[in-house]
């Protein structure tokens, strides 16, 4: 009897943990959520499988070699709007991502919001610059100018607007970080023309300093031209072209058309220098070189060499 209470027990156990406890389960809707959580994210998952095979090979390792990497991941996409224009503007997740942000439901709330590899997704990395472009228009009506937009049209691999501006931050490149970023594609190894992009990039961006620069003599020189007592009307027109040229560069940038671009800065150089010399301002006289002087020094000193070998082997 004793037997067959115990069968009937554990059968009953079974019963139990195959069709009740799975049904609980289902309807708790914390295990809905944490179920998809882990301790690490993807790439910081990777670091630790790394370093689990290097303890296996008895490699010394932790987690402390890669510490710098795994907090620059670790630092929540929230931690870096904080720090963003978009978040002193005002720009809030819904902007870029979607959804409903007026909404407490998780369901609603993220209404529309997809995974960034989701092709509906408005973060896909082919329909961020119409993303971007709901406000960024004059950025967007250029880029569409560009053979980056026309390759993304195509569905082929090329730069969209996080490339350059990374996601959550939202950082304008430095000049000295463009020649890294376009040699991932214009290389000789890759052979996307044109391979010298990167080196046109960087002196087409120094051009823009130098604009920049342009802009602040001819403002030094109107404001003495006024002290002085002088007419200053028509260097105010010619630096106002200046500045307006200059203050557009950023958007013309996103034709990603060099030749245009360096167009524009020289119609912004001709215009600032045009306000100086109105202004009253003498420009900076050098010395004319010698054409060929250099050239012929070096002549100059072969022969010499020259007449010296002979001299000595005479002798």
């Amino acid at each position: 009897m004793n037997f067959r209470k115990t069968v009937l027990l554990i059968f009953s156990m079974l019963l139990f943990a195959i069709f009740i406890i799975p049904e609980a389960l289902a309807q708790n809707s914390c295990l809905d959520c944490h179920e998809k959580l882990t301790v690490f994210n993807e790439s910081e998952r990777q670091f630790n499988e790394i370093r689990i095979k290097h303890l296996a090979r008895d490699v010394s390792c932790s987690v402390d070699c890669h510490a710098s990497i795994l907090d620059k991941i670790a630092i929540s996409n929230y931690e870096q709007w904080t720090k963003s224009k978009h978040a002193l503007f005002g720009v809030t997740c819904e902007k870029c991502h979607g959804g409903d942000a007026g909404s407490d439901e998780k369901e609603t709330a993220h209404t529309g919001v997809y995974r960034s590899s989701d092709t509906r997704s408005r973060i896909y990395y082919r329909n961020v610059p119409e993303t971007c472009g709901e406000c960024h228009t004059d950025e967007l009506e250029h880029f569409k100018n560009s053979v980056h937009f026309q390759n993304l049209q195509a569905l082929k691999n090329a730069p969209t607007c996080d490339t350059c501006h990374v996601s959550h931050e939202f950082e304008i490149l430095a000049v000295e970080e463009f020649h890294a970023l376009c040699s991932n594609c214009h290389n000789p190894d890759m052979r996307i023309a044109p391979a010298d992009a990167p080196e046109k990039a960087i002196i087409a961006l120094g051009n823009a300093e130098i604009l920049k620069s342009e802009i602040r003599t001819a403002r030094d020189a109107i404001k003495q031209a006024k002290e002085e007592g002088r007419d200053v009307t028509a260097a105010q027109v010619e630096l106002d072209k200046a500045i307006t040229i200059h203050d557009n560069l950023p958007i013309i940038w996103h034709d990603f058309n060099l030749a245009l671009f360096e167009g524009v800065i020289t119609d912004g150089l001709n215009a600032a220098r045009k306000s100086q010399e109105e202004a009253g301002l003498q420009p900076v006289e050098t010395l004319p070189s010698t054409p060929g002087f250099g050239i012929i020094l070096s002549l100059l000193g072969f022969g010499m060499i020259y007449v010296s070998i002979i001299y000595y082997r005479r002798k």
